[in-house]
């Protein structure tokens, strides 16, 4: 919630840090004339925002903590909390490794540290599943002609400044699991001429591509991603590649093709533009180790597991088999949730999961509902919001939905998000010990890629994508933000699942956005929250 100035703070002249934090806002947000007392999330941000602002803030000389901004989010109010104590001190730089470890290190190599927790449950996943999982592909149509010796060049000029795309996992050898980093690793790339192919034949061929750049990585070789250029036209081509996800996350994904076009774009023009240095992924990795540590997060899980079912979490010995449902949130719906999250000081990810809270509660016929949602964990320092890597973390969420509007309740999401905030950092391994497996069986992720729709507002990359991801979760809800409207897909684990529920789900989080959008101040559960599974579909979701 917005500070409320009071008798003593009503001035409207900025000092010098809150011209500062104003300007910041202005640049990322994309708005002018931000106030002192204007709400950070009625301007347009959100969760995914307030990282670039703190990185921003921090090249300019202002330390702010993230958990700053959800409690304060004003201009005035932030930079009050930051002159009372910004973010933690990165933990120490001492050696990530034992000296035993550090002496096992091969001298031809850059970099070797340990390997984050989530890093090695995506490997140990991948593996059991025959490598089926956490591989992902996605395909750009690139405004430019296409020069191969040009695009190798783009590719290895930003190798050199990522060191995820020049990482290979040693599993063993160490006294734990490290990732480590070569100098000078080439990008595979693969080149065809695809401009004689009509669209029907393109997407054929584009799949084959997909397919053949998804088979799985093995995750002890370098590097961990792959290209494949096609010429579409005299002017075009299409760009695909995967990765494995313990390497890359959405944003980093979205950063390394920002960077590959406009480095790319910058060669042929013979004006390639200077880039600011990435945050090294150790520091990252620091942080991982400290909050693992956290005896404040484990009683934080502890106290929100309380009284629940408690399920261990399983293995499932087979590969999922992902079923996917999409949808796109009509043109009026999106204009009148974004208004009404703006009316109302909320991220329009609040309101989001709000009416995937809905859907999932109608599924379950209860109106309180745990749920696991996908956290960023970019550390809070300077060049953080350039590096590759994997940032993200799934953690356990409460939506209670009880007695309240769609307002109301879209305000209990939003606080439940920022209560998680100081922990979102704390392992998804360790988090499931705890709390147990239930609310990790849906999962839900908002995404406002902003660079790749940079790329779509300066005509360089045609608007839309084709992508795909292999995952663990069984039924996984992700809503985009294209830069023209919202996008849902819905991904279901039919070997755990009737294809079903992700058609039902769909329908709801739709409705449930119609309704947060038009009817806020209505009551949040519709009838049909007393809709239940039926009982083989709820004999399928326990095994």
């Amino acid at each position: 919630m917005a500070d409320e100035p009071s008798a003593a703070s009503t001035s409207t002249r900025f000092s010098p840090a809150e011209a500062v934090m104003a300007q910041v806002w202005e640049d990322v947000l994309g708005v002018d004339g931000v106030g002192l007392d204007d709400d950070f999330f009625a301007c347009g941000g959100d969760s995914l925002l307030a990282i670039t602002v703190v990185a921003e803030a921090g090249r300019r000389g202002l330390r702010i903590a993230l958990p700053q901004l959800f409690e304060h989010p004003t201009v005035r109010g932030t930079c009050r909390a930051s002159a009372h104590g910004g973010p933690d001190r990165p933990p120490a730089r001492v050696d990530l490794l034992s000296p035993a470890d550090r002496a096992k290190v091969p001298a031809h190599v850059q970099e070797v540290m340990p390997a984050t927790r989530l890093q090695l449950g995506l490997i140990y996943e991948s593996l059991m599943s025959a490598g089926a999982q956490y591989v992902c592909t996605a395909a750009h149509d690139i405004r430019k002609p296409l020069d191969e010796a040009t695009l190798r060049e783009a590719l290895a000029r930003v190798a050199s400044r990522h060191e995820m795309l020049r990482v290979r996992f040693e599993l063993g050898g160490f006294s734990e699991a490290v990732q480590i980093v070569e100098h000078g690793v080439e990008i595979p790339l693969t080149v065809a001429d695809h401009s004689a192919l009509d669209a029907s034949a393109l997407e054929k061929r584009t799949a084959l591509v997909m397919k053949e750049l998804g088979r799985p990585f093995d995750p002890e070789t370098a590097p961990l991603v792959r290209f494949h250029a096609a010429a579409t036209g005299a002017e075009s081509y299409r760009l695909t590649y995967s990765f494995h996800h313990a390497v890359l996350d959405g944003w980093s994904a979205a950063n390394l093709l920002h960077e590959t076009v406009t480095v790319y774009a910058g060669l042929l023009d013979g004006d390639v533009p200077e880039l600011a240095r990435p945050l090294p992924y150790a520091e990252y990795v620091r942080l991982e180790r400290a909050a693992a540590r956290s005896e404040e997060a484990v009683r934080h899980f502890e106290a929100w597991a309380r009284g629940e079912e408690h399920r261990p979490a399983r293995a499932v010995p087979h590969p999922p088999r992902m079923t996917e449902f999409e949808a796109r949130v009509s043109r009026a719906d999106t204009e009148t949730l974004f208004a009404c999250a703006a009316a109302r000081g909320l991220p329009v990810k609040s309101l989001l999961l709000t009416a995937h809270g809905a859907a999932v509660a109608a599924e379950r016929g209860r109106p309180v509902v745990d749920v696991a949602m996908m956290m960023i964990g970019r550390p809070e320092q300077e060049g953080t919001d350039l590096t590759l890597g994997l940032f993200v973390n799934y953690l356990p969420i409460r939506l209670d939905l009880r007695g309240t509007t769609w307002a109301g309740a879209a305000r209990r999401a939003f606080d439940a998000e920022r209560e998680l905030l100081p922990h979102r950092r704390f392992p998804y391994a360790d988090a499931l010990g705890i709390v147990g497996s239930r609310p990790f069986e849906v999962c839900f992720n908002y995404a406002h890629l902003r660079r790749n729709i940079q790329l779509v507002e300066a005509g360089v990359v045609a608007r839309g994508q084709y992508s795909d991801l292999g995952v663990g979760i069984p039924v996984v809800v992700d809503v985009h933000n294209t830069g023209d409207g919202l996008a849902v897909r819905v991904s279901v684990d039919t070997s755990r699942h009737d294809a079903a529920l992700g058609s039902r789900l769909l329908s709801r989080l739709l409705e449930g956005i119609r309704l947060m959008a038009g009817s806020p101040e209505t009551e949040c559960l519709p009838s049909t929250a007393t809709v239940r599974r039926s009982s083989g579909e709820r004999e399928r979701a326990e095994k």
